[in-house]
């Protein structure tokens, strides 16, 4: 009954998520917010809001940081383990040598906020105490500037990663607000419904939070945004679909510091073993996307040594932190 219950949650938070986005994209464009600081806000807030609210319902409602933070974290492991199949449907050599300068970019900004977050867990795990402002932890105070440096830089440009949406009805920006805003709502509550599951999850199947946060929520709270590159791919534009996995994994991380602030203490000094163990794999995923970016020598195979490392050692980790308790 639990899983009946997680494979329905999950299709329902796809189709309205996946509604959600690309209603979104359909109003920046209609109103013209598609362009500057706000679009890039409004549209990465659409496409990642599934993990928002799953991730902030699992740490303040119920308590169970584990699949808060797994969530989060497992979906950017994920999204880059779905790299693999957009090389593969791609064909034609290498996909990320066709990524533009702008997401190549977005992929090292991602592996710096990754950074940021693991050095903060490793000093406080060696006992180094890490300042914080009440509640949230002076990483923090990093990972919002390197992400506003971000916005500023792209900001101009729009946001990457983004598919136009052909075929948009003829309805006024009054209309598409009120279905937007039906859209959110409705996302919301099956947000709040998937941490309820996956607290189920926990109890009666004695899963650990990490692995069921990490593996079930991040999947389930990822498919939109995996549809989403799926579609920009089959529409012929591999600089979109690899543009929306990166851009989605820069705000997911960015959801960290919401986190902090629905906690006691710094969320990043409650971490376990599994939780940690997951933040290194999603580290060292992100170090390989950048290494891809950087070596230019191209190759004829349906999946490369890039993204197929990124998908064995993805893949590797789930395993580790199944067993890690």
């Amino acid at each position: 009954m639990i899983w009946f219950e997680f494979v329905a949650c999950s299709a329902f938070l796809t189709y309205f998520a996946y509604k959600l986005c690309r209603q979104g994209i359909v109003l920046s464009e209609r109103t013209g917010i598609a362009q500057g600081l706000v679009g890039v806000v409004f549209l990465a807030i659409a496409t990642s809001f599934p993990e928002i609210v799953t991730a902030a319902t699992s740490v303040f409602f119920l308590g169970r940081i584990g699949l808060g933070y797994g969530d989060i974290i497992g979906s950017v492991m994920i999204n880059l383990m779905v790299l693999a199949g957009l090389d593969y449907f791609a064909g034609g050599g290498r996909i990320l040598l066709k990524a533009s300068r702008l997401n190549r970019l977005t992929g090292g900004f991602v592996l710096l906020l990754l950074f940021i977050i693991m050095s903060a867990v490793v000093l406080r795990l060696g006992g180094i105490a890490v300042p914080s402002f009440r509640r949230i932890g002076a990483e923090n105070f990093l990972i919002i500037p390197v992400y506003f440096v971000w916005l500023l830089i792209i900001g101009k440009r729009g946001a990457p990663g983004v598919p136009e949406v052909s075929g948009a009805d003829g309805n006024g920006s009054g209309k598409l607000w009120i279905k937007f805003i039906l859209l959110l709502i409705a996302v919301m509550f099956l947000g709040a419904w998937m941490a309820g599951v996956g607290e189920k999850i926990v109890v009666g199947t004695g899963l650990s939070q990490t692995f069921t946060g990490v593996l079930l929520l991040g999947f389930a709270t990822s498919l939109p945004e995996i549809i989403v590159s799926f579609v920009a791919l089959r529409a012929g534009s591999v600089d979109m679909a690899v543009g929306n996995i990166l851009g989605s994994n820069l705000f997911d991380v960015c959801i960290i510091p919401l986190l902090d602030i629905l906690t006691a203490s710094p969320i990043l000094g409650l971490l376990s073993a599994g939780q940690m163990i997951s933040t290194v794999v999603a580290f060292v995923l992100s170090a390989i996307v950048v290494l891809g970016f950087l070596m230019r020598r191209e190759t004829s195979s349906r999946i490369n040594w890039d993204t197929g490392a990124i998908f064995a050692i993805g893949f590797l980790g789930f395993v580790i932190i199944c067993y890690v308790r």
